[in-house]
């Protein structure tokens, strides 16, 4: 299922990456807008996964795992990109669009369902 640019971008600023890492992984804030912790990909003792919230993205210099909170979610809960953007969407109160079958065949309209399947 695609999306339109213009709602992932709203949902990537609506949600905070920082408070969504942060229900996963005690983080420690360090200098403005940045936190780090242990990541939660791999094993390790010594904290080298980093959060920016003013980026917008996580960052683990351990395993190389690297993200925005869409990614982080998709990786932390096993989920789909469909599946992780309904799942932050519904947090953020936001609509998720939908396309109808006539905008399958190339309209850019979409349609707006809020909480369900289709």
């Amino acid at each position: 299922m695609a999306f339109p640019p213009r709602f992932l971008e709203e949902l990537r600023g609506r949600v905070s990456i920082t408070d969504i890492v942060g229900r996963r992984v005690r983080l420690i804030r360090k200098g403005r807008g940045e936190a780090t912790g242990l990541c939660p990909f791999h094993n390790e003792k010594t904290p080298s996964f980093t959060v920016s919230e003013e980026k917008g993205f996580f960052h683990c210099f351990g395993c190389g795992a690297h993200g925005d909170v869409i990614g982080f979610t998709m990786r932390a809960e096993g989920l789909e990109f469909p599946q992780a953007v309904e799942k932050l969407a519904g947090e953020a109160g936001m609509q998720v669009p939908r396309e109808t079958p006539e905008e399958r065949g190339g309209s850019a309209q979409y349609s707006f369902v809020r909480g369900t399947r289709l």
